[in-house]
């Protein structure tokens, strides 16, 4: 959007697009991205007046000296607009600030911040004459009173019919485009037919729907598999936000395939009070694989399902990280743990059933608490165990591990 903006048409030579924009049209350039401001340590208050800052420069313009970030935004505005003209204002990750806040001892943060970019969008309303395109971009969809409730305007592109494709790869296009890679994996594999691995590429990485019908891959993963020439996982991303594991282990829910719920419900994005689906949605773990009619609304009621092999198997794999990989996880457990999951068995999840008697062996032979000796306190050992008949810790025994 950027290139396309300044007449970069170098950049985009035998594209689809070559002959489809006027290149003679040059915008100039406002791009704020959310993951290049600082607002860890110094508040995203200061971290955005630094931003701004910094595009001043860059325009070779010079900002009023104020610790008001609407006035400074509105100040660039109005300044780049009248020495370049109209402007292409983009802004990546706009949710970043709150998502990275949202764990329970941090939600003030995440209130405080999400109170800062409603007074910082809110200028835009004022100075809309002053933008030729605006495209903000996100993973989480919050309600439109809580950040933009000046912008009445914008339109969101998440669920909108004309854009289902815009952000993936369709199957035309997989097997127009990469043709000569498809061949080339079929010279290494010689035993695979081009229909057999075309199955196999669509079971790992296709399936990301916003409809319920039109369906596309994964980008990164499939440039990444025709760059390997190997069935892995890449797209999961290993820096996966704590509070949806805290999520889960609250609502003691761990099944995600075919449910149900309203993805157009506003009630459902408020960040005091958290749903797990939603966020599963919004994160790209599950997707729409079937739109029905509500008889009591004219909004869509949705199925989400995981997309594909490829998000279903990483997921799997950070429950099963996050519960098992602790100090002492017993490599047993684990695979039973892991094998439940996999085999979409939670009864083999959820089973502890064993005595007592067995666990304090486990405390005592893993040596539990030995870490805490030097408190000079008391350490107290309980072995518990978890009844699946009963849905509940029937017995329990305690041991003192150092008086």
């Amino acid at each position: 959007m950027e290139q396309l903006a300044l007449g970069r048409k170098d950049l985009f030579k035998d594209l689809w697009i070559e002959d489809k924009w006027d290149w003679t049209r040059k915008y100039p350039v406002i791009r704020i991205s959310f993951t290049q401001v600082s607002y860890q340590e110094s508040g995203l208050k200061k971290g955005l007046i630094n931003a701004l800052i910094n595009i001043f420069k860059s325009f070779q313009l010079v900002p009023n000296q104020t610790e008001n970030l609407k006035e400074l935004f509105n100040q660039l505005l109005n300044e780049v607009h009248a020495k370049h003209g109209k402007i292409v204002l983009l802004i990546d990750e706009y949710d970043k600030p709150i998502i990275d806040f949202l764990e329970e001892k941090h939600i003030e943060t995440a209130t405080e911040n999400q109170a800062i970019m409603k007074n910082f969008y809110s200028c835009l309303k004022d100075n809309g004459h002053f933008i030729h395109t605006l495209l903000i971009t996100g993973i989480s969809k919050f309600p439109r009173v809580s950040i933009f409730s000046e912008l009445n305007h914008l339109t969101d592109l998440t669920l909108h019919p004309n854009y289902v494709n815009l952000l993936g790869y369709t199957q035309e296009e997989l097997e127009k485009y990469f043709d000569e890679h498809l061949d080339f994996y079929l010279t290494k594999h010689n035993k695979e037919t081009k229909q057999g691995l075309l199955d196999k590429i669509r079971l790992w990485y296709n399936g990301f729907s916003w409809d319920g019908e039109n369906r596309v891959y994964n980008p990164f993963s499939i440039l990444n598999f025709f760059d390997t020439n190997q069935f892995a996982n890449y797209w999961f991303v290993s820096g996966t936000p704590t509070f949806l594991l805290r999520l889960m282990f609250e609502k003691k829910n761990y099944e995600f395939e075919n449910v149900s719920f309203n993805v157009n419900s506003n009630n459902i994005y408020d960040i005091h009070k958290l749903e797990l689906i939603p966020i599963l949605f919004q994160t790209g773990y599950l997707t729409i694989v079937e739109a029905k009619d509500n008889p009591f609304s004219e909004m869509k009621d949705y199925v989400l399902n995981y997309p594909n092999k490829e998000v279903r198997d990483s997921f799997y794999d950070f429950i099963i990280n996050s519960i098992c990989f602790t100090d002492g996880a017993d490599k047993k457990f684990i695979e039973r743990i892991s094998h439940g999951f996999m085999g979409n068995n939670l009864d083999e999840v959820e089973e502890i059933n064993k005595t007592v008697n067995e666990a304090i062996k486990q405390i005592r032979q893993k040596e539990y608490g030995l870490k805490y000796a030097k408190t000079k306190k008391q350490l107290i050992g309980i072995g518990a165990n978890y009844s699946t008949k009963k849905r509940c810790f029937d017995k329990w025994k305690r041991i003192v591990i150092i008086k």
